[in-house]
C-alpha cells in the first residue's frame, strides 16, 4: 500500500511550492488542501456500519473546500467495510489519485503541523514532510495575506509555535516517518534537496520534480490538464508564484522590515531562529508586560475588525460590544502596568 504524504508547516513557509514540485512526479498527486481531517474526526469519529461510512463520505464531499477543489464523485459501495475515519478518508484520496492517473496521494494543509500525532493515529503508515523557512521572511509574506495573523508580534509567535510543535512531535516519530526541508536549501540547491526528499519518500528521483506543476491543474479533478488560460487564484494574486523555482526568494526581510520590526521579531522568536541556524542581529530585548499586552490587544482588535466586516446586522452588536470590552480591558491593564501595579 502506498504511504500517504502530509506536507505541513507554518503558513507562507513554502508548502505550496513543495507540493507543486512533488506533483510533477509521475507517481505523486496532491488535491487542494483538505482542511477537514482534525475537525471532522473529532466531530464524527469512526463509522460503525457501511451506512455510517457512506454518510461520513458524503459529509466530507459536501465540505466546501473538497467540493470546490477536488471535484470527485463516489458511490456507497466504495466504502463498504470502512470502519474508521482514516479508512473513509483514505478511500476518498485514492479516488482523487485514480482520477489523476497516479498511484500515490498526499495532502498539503499547512496548519496540520499542529496535528501530527493525530495524522499518524489516523494514518499509521503516513510520512510527514515539515518545511521550515526563516520566520522573518514568513512574517513579511504572511502579513500580506487575507489570513494574516494581525501584526508582526502575532506572526512571530505563530511561526515559533508552529515550528516548535512540528519539530517536537516529529522527533517522537519512528525513523522514515518525519522529514524536515529547509525552504532556503530548496531554493539554493534544489536538485540535492529534492533528491534527498525523494529518497525519504522511497520514490525515484526524476528531473521533473525541479519544475513546479501549475497549481490550476491540482483542482481540475481530471487527468487532463486545464486550459492554459484557466489560471488559479494563487497564480493571479501571488507575485511569488512562478513556473520555476525562484532562487532569490529569501532574505527579503532585511529590506522589508524596519530596525524596530527586526528587533521585535528577534525579541519574540530569536531563540528559535538561533536554534535553526538563521543569522541573528543581536537585537533581542525583553518585552515588558505592557508591550506584550499592547500587541495582543492590537491582534485581537484586528481580528475582530475583520469579523465585523463580514457580519450581518443581527450579529453586529454582540461583536461590537466584545471589541469595545477588549479595548477597555487593554486600556485599564496598560494604565496599571505603567503605574507599576502587579496584575494577576
Amino acid at each position: 500500500m502506498n504511504r500517504p504524504i502530509f506536507i505541513v508547516g507554518c503558513p507562507r513557509s513554502g508548502t505550496s511550492l513543495l507540493r507543486d514540485l512533488l506533483c510533477s512526479h509521475p507517481n505523486l498527486t496532491f488535491p487542494g488542501e483538505s482542511r477537514f481531517i482534525p475537525e471532522f474526526y473529532r466531530a464524527y469519529g469512526n463509522p460503525a456500519s457501511d451506512e455510517e461510512a457512506w454518510r461520513l463520505a458524503r459529509r466530507i464531499l459536501s465540505f466546501r473546500q473538497v467540493a470546490t477543489n477536488w471535484r470527485i464523485t463516489a458511490e456507497p459501495a466504495e466504502f463498504a467495510g470502512c470502519r474508521s475515519f482514516g479508512a473513509v478518508t483514505r478511500r476518498l484520496f485514492e479516488i482523487w489519485a485514480a482520477s489523476q492517473g497516479k498511484p500515490r496521494w498526499g495532502d498539503k494543509t499547512p496548519y496540520y503541523v499542529g496535528e501530527i500525532p493525530l495524522l499518524l493515529h489516523l494514518f499509521p503508515d503516513a510520512q510527514v514532510v515539515h518545511i521550515i523557512r526563516d520566520g522573518r521572511d514568513v512574517a513579511v509574506s504572511w502579513l500580506r495575506t487575507p489570513f494574516s495573523p494581525g501584526n508582526l508580534y502575532a506572526a512571530a509567535c505563530g511561526w515559533s509555535r508552529n515550528v516548535r510543535k512540528g519539530r517536537r512531535d516529529g522527533a517522537l516519530l519512528p525513523p522514515g516517518t518525519y522529514c524536515e526541508v529547509r525552504y532556503e536549501n530548496l531554493l539554493a540547491v534544489p536538485e540535492a534537496t529534492m533528491r534527498n526528499l525523494c529518497a525519504f519518500l522511497d520514490e525515484p528521483y526524476l528531473p521533473a520534480v525541479l519544475t513546479p506543476r501549475r497549481a490550476a491543474s491540482l483542482v481540475a479533478g481530471a487527468a487532463s490538464p486545464p486550459s492554459p488560460h484557466a489560471r488559479s487564484f494563487r497564480e493571479r494574486t501571488d507575485p511569488a508564484f512562478h513556473d520555476t523555482i525562484v532562487r532569490n526568494n529569501s532574505g527579503g526581510w532585511k529590506t522589508a522590515l524596519s530596525p524596530p520590526q527586526r528587533t521585535l521579531f528577534e525579541s519574540v522568536a530569536g531563540g528559535l531562529l538561533g536554534e535553526l541556524g538563521y543569522p541573528l542581529e543581536g537585537l533581542a530585548m525583553p518585552l515588558s508586560r505592557g508591550e506584550t499586552l499592547w500587541w495582543e490587544t492590537d491582534r485581537h482588535c484586528r481580528y475582530r475588525g475583520r469579523q465585523l466586516l463580514e457580519l450581518r446586522q443581527p450579529q453586529f452588536r454582540q461583536h461590537a460590544l466584545s471589541l469595545v470590552r477588549a479595548l477597555l480591558i487593554a486600556f485599564l491593564r496598560r494604565a496599571s502596568d505603567r503605574a507599576g501595579a502587579r496584575l494577576p
